[in-house]
């Protein structure tokens, strides 16, 4: 039989992959000799599957998008040849929002025997942090990280609603020059990202006709420093009807993105704190894994 290693996130979401962990493996093992391990610490699921990876046909993250990312990683640091796939079971689940993968745990589960493993592009962050489908900076991008998992599992979604309004105080722009395939603009911003996805945090989307899971670009979305109040109720107006054509947005496409602000700016990864960083590259990794979708 084909080897499969499950990497369980025992934490991610309201840690409802402890109800169905048993029923996964059912289905699962009706096609593959399944190993199981579970995660410790983050990070972990880097290091397994770097040092583990080669010895099975495919891997699966069970977990939230933070997870995946880990097993991306280890997977590209390891010139993985087999095929990846995804449980989601974490708050927000951005990635399976946008390749179509099952939310429902058993579903997700089902799809490794019943879908496709198609290639997609992924993104590298820095000299060798790789990604999944985001890295931001500014308004917002610290919710993510900051917020305490035990709210994460009670409150779901809310949590980061929350934790976003409790931080409208702190709001602030960044003087910014970015290089996108060589194309320079400046401005300040509000907020920034190289993404390969439709949906951020579950709340803002991108149109699916402006991306392309595997078209070897990144979309790059800015979010301009409002001077008036009109400014502002305009980028309002804007953000409810995801128009980012407007004024109020500068948005591109990029296989090879520079970031520089005048100060080091936290920036985040999948979900996950990544440092503060005054200059900041992307770029798009074309078409490296496959991984399971409908």
């Amino acid at each position: 039989m084909k080897q499969l290693l499950l990497l369980v996130n025992p934490t991610s979401g309201k840690m409802k992959v402890k109800s169905y962990l048993l029923e996964i493996l059912k289905i699962l093992s009706a096609e593959y000799a399944v190993s199981v391990h579970v995660t410790r610490f983050a990070g972990d699921a880097v290091l397994v599957t770097k040092q583990r990876g080669k010895d099975f046909d495919v891997i699966i993250a069970c977990g939230g998008d933070g997870t995946l990312s880990e097993v991306v990683e280890g997977a590209l640091k390891c010139d993985f040849g087999g095929n990846l796939g995804y449980i989601p079971c974490g708050t927000t689940n951005d990635f399976a929002e946008s390749t179509g993968i099952p939310k429902t745990l058993v579903k997700a589960a089902k799809l490794i025997l019943e879908g496709e493993a198609k290639e997609l592009d992924f993104g590298m962050f820095g000299a060798n942090r790789c990604f999944t489908y985001v890295a931001s900076f500014g308004a917002f991008t610290e919710v993510s990280y900051s917020t305490d998992q035990k709210l994460k599992n009670a409150l779901g979604h809310l949590a980061y609603v929350l934790e976003g309004i409790a931080k409208l105080k702190d709001l602030r722009s960044y003087p910014m020059k970015i290089d996108c395939d060589g194309a320079k603009y400046e401005g300040d911003f509000l907020f920034g990202s190289a993404t390969n996805t439709y949906s951020m945090g579950g709340v803002l989307k991108l149109k699916q006709s402006d991306v392309d899971l595997a078209d070897g670009y990144h979309e790059v979305l800015l979010v301009k420093e409002p001077k008036t109040p009109a400014e502002l109720a305009k980028l309002s107006q804007d953000l409810i009807a995801m128009d980012f054509s407007t004024k109020s947005f500068l948005f591109l496409k990029g296989k090879d993105i520079s970031f520089t602000a005048s100060e080091s700016i936290p920036w985040c990864v999948d979900g996950e704190y990544a440092g503060k960083h005054e200059t900041a590259r992307v770029r798009t990794l074309h078409k490296k894994l496959k991984i399971f979708r409908p």
